[in-house]
């Protein structure tokens, strides 16, 4: 009886304390019904379609387009000239380079070609007796023969009998032996192919040179030829005749230079290709390195995102009403990190963040 009294005793106290110590609890706020946790914060770009394209620079070094090795024929003594054939000199085309002494080889042709006067005066009588109607041309010919000068070409004979009658007495064998004399004395001087400066001398006036020695070397400054190494995804751009702009990082100037050639071989181990570019201009040395930019087509109404958000080659996300979507675009070009697109509507809201694992309708919060 004591025990149950004290129970009806405490009952009372007990719910009146578990009663103030639950409101004595912080209340808990209630979440808003519409909350989702799920839902991703994103990044958008608005598209702002424009006109856009490709500037492709390529790097090479600077080389005369026309080049002359000068090489000994002949040999002999080299004379002292008027302009001393040293590195940096300029000539004019068709000026002395180098002389090498001919005076023997002179002295040697005049010999032949007298040699040669006799055996046309020995043969004469018979041609009067046995051709008379080519012994006016023949005696002519004889009369205008000029040792000092080059050898004129040979009467031609009316019938078999009298070219067979020439051969046999040594005219045609002389005749050729003079001729090729004459070409061999004319390689005692050496003239200049074109104007321009000489790159490279190896030799002195009074030194002896010999057949097939280099002189030296002989550059064309009025025209040069740019070797480029274009990746073969823009080798498109290099076509020829095509224009292209030329600047150096060490000179403010530019240039422009004409596509001349296309290699035809592909650098297995850059997948590049070679490209020639003809240029000219004030400022421009051999050896300098300079820089070609050309363009691509230009795009209209593209834009420009990152590769990684394309997927499927053709598809890209875009945020509608806070949900992603699905847009197919078409690309036209691709860079490192970047690519020019076409398709998507302008002031869409293209998907910027790079998503795990997103889906159509998939729900995400726009930050920008």
């Amino acid at each position: 009886m004591k025990i149950k009294h004290l129970y009806l005793i405490l009952s009372p106290v007990i719910i009146a304390t578990a009663f103030f110590a639950v409101k004595a609890l912080p209340e808990k706020k209630e979440e808003a019904p519409n909350e989702d946790k799920s839902v991703i914060a994103v990044n958008v770009e608005y598209a702002e379609l424009q006109t856009l394209q490709n500037n492709i620079e390529v790097t090479g070094k600077l080389k005369a387009k026309d080049r002359y090795e000068i090489y000994a024929e002949v040999e002999g003594r080299l004379l002292p000239s008027a302009k001393k054939f040293r590195e940096g000199n300029y000539y004019k085309k068709g000026q002395v380079l180098l002389q090498i002494d001919q005076q023997e080889r002179y002295m040697t042709l005049l010999a032949d070609k007298s040699n040669f006067m006799t055996e046309l005066t020995a043969i004469l009588p018979d041609l009067k007796e046995d051709f008379s109607e080519s012994y006016p041309t023949w005696n002519q010919y004889l009369k205008e023969l000029d040792i000092k000068k080059p050898l004129k070409v040979l009467p031609e004979p009316k019938t078999e009998k009298e070219k067979y009658f020439i051969a046999g007495n040594g005219i045609y064998s002389s005749y050729y032996t003079i001729k090729s004399s004459e070409e061999k004395l004319s390689k005692y001087t050496i003239y200049a192919p074109f104007s321009g400066v000489i790159s490279k001398s190896d030799v002195e006036a009074g030194t002896a040179v010999r057949a097939g020695q280099e002189l030296g070397e002989m550059v064309n400054l009025s025209s040069y030829e740019l070797e480029v190494t274009a990746p073969l995804k823009n080798i498109e751009h290099f076509k020829k005749g095509n224009k292209v702009k030329l600047y150096s990082s060490e000179l403010d100037s530019e240039w422009t230079g004409t596509v001349i050639r296309i290699g035809n071989t592909l650098d297995a181990n850059s997948q590049s290709v070679k490209v020639y570019i003809q240029t000219s201009g004030k400022d421009l040395k051999e050896g300098m390195f300079l820089m070609a930019q050309v363009n691509s087509a230009a795009y209209e109404n593209a834009m420009l995102i990152p590769r990684k958000l394309i997927f499927n080659d053709n598809q890209v996300y875009v945020v509608k009403d806070n949900k992603l979507e699905v847009q197919e675009i078409e690309v036209m070009e691709t860079f490192k990190s970047d690519a020019i697109v076409k398709g998507v509507p302008t002031k869409t809201a293209v998907l910027m963040t790079n998503i795990k694992n997103p889906y159509t309708g998939m729900k995400v919060q726009v930050l920008n």
